[in-house]
């Protein structure tokens, strides 16, 4: 039984005392508007309606049903009424989980952008380096860098994450800046702690073949920001996302080493329920980003590998 539908059924034919009146004012068959009294008075198992020839009696079930039924269907059509408003009209709360360092340099902005322009949007950030759950952790959107399990989420390339080993001018006029990825061992390379790892062993494209070398040096931090801190001071390169340093490298502050010895980028994914499950807050933020950060993906390789070069010539 389709209990709303057919509490409108039966609440039509009362009003109208007819059938076919009933069956033209809701565009359904005569035959059909039987079927479904029927249906219901089976789901009840009692008579609501006695019919003669000249009219329609409700019995005393059926009198009780119309009489509860009118302040459900009441709510029930508000209820949809305002459902239908709010997959015209974008409000609510958007629950987005990014990793750190994205989240802060690029994903509070732009929410704050957005926001700007939609003030019934909120926002809710999970910014970390855990791989976090869709469902399990009530996200609308899941931002992961590099490989992403198979599932039935839609999964959309966001942008691009090159990695680019850096350090500052001062440092390289100093030390010197290699020329190949095996000059890395006189080099004083500040290594990120990523849990209880370190990562120590960076990846690099010799002759087209992926090439890992394990590096040293006197700083292994657990935080991004402050590698980049200490880079930034003079005291060794580093091997971060170019998105972490696109600031640095085009103010040249930091500059881009060992370019020619570039892997293959990681992707940048934006995992989320298919478009058509969205809620309009949710599909018109995920437009905002696409497009934003396709900007940025094309200034953060620009600077990696343009402002060095443009500096360095001056």
């Amino acid at each position: 039984m389709n209990s709303i539908q057919d509490l409108r059924v039966f609440s039509e034919i009362v009003k109208s005392n007819s059938f076919s009146l009933a069956a033209s004012k809701l565009g359904l068959s005569p035959a059909t508007m039987s079927g479904r009294l029927k249906a219901l008075e089976c789901h009840f198992g009692v008579a609501l309606l006695k019919r003669t020839t000249r009219s329609l009696c409700l019995t005393e079930e059926g009198r009780y049903l119309f009489e509860t039924s009118q302040g459900i269907l009441e709510d029930f059509e508000r209820l949809d009424k305002t459902m239908r408003q709010r997959k015209k009209n974008p409000n609510g709360t958007v629950t987005i989980a990014a990793p750190t360092e994205f989240g802060r340099k690029y994903l509070i902005p732009l929410t704050s952008e957005f926001g700007a322009a939609h003030p019934e949007i909120g926002f809710r950030l999970i910014l970390g380096d855990d791989d976090v759950n869709l469902v399990d952790d009530d996200c609308d959107i899941v931002i992961r860098f590099g490989t992403v399990p198979d599932s039935a989420l839609t999964t959309r390339k966001l942008g691009e994450n090159p990695m680019v080993i850096c350090a500052a001018p001062d440092y390289l006029a100093r030390m010197g800046a290699p020329d190949a990825p095996s000059d890395l061992v006189v080099h004083n390379c500040l290594v990120y702690l990523d849990g209880k790892t370190a990562a120590d062993k960076w990846g690099f494209a010799v002759e087209g073949e992926p090439t890992l070398v394990r590096v040293s040096g006197n700083r292994i931090v657990s935080d991004r920001q402050a590698l980049i801190d200490l880079a930034k001071a003079g005291q060794g390169l580093i091997r971060v996302s170019s998105w972490d340093v696109a600031r640095e490298l085009e103010e040249g502050t930091l500059v881009a080493v060992l370019r020619d010895f570039d892997c293959d980028p990681e992707i940048i994914h934006l995992l989320s329920e298919p478009r058509h499950r969205l809620p309009l807050r949710t599909a018109e933020f995920i437009d905002f980003l696409l497009q934003r950060v396709k900007r940025l993906s094309r200034s953060a390789e620009l600077c990696r590998t343009e402002y060095p070069r443009l500096r360095g010539a001056a």
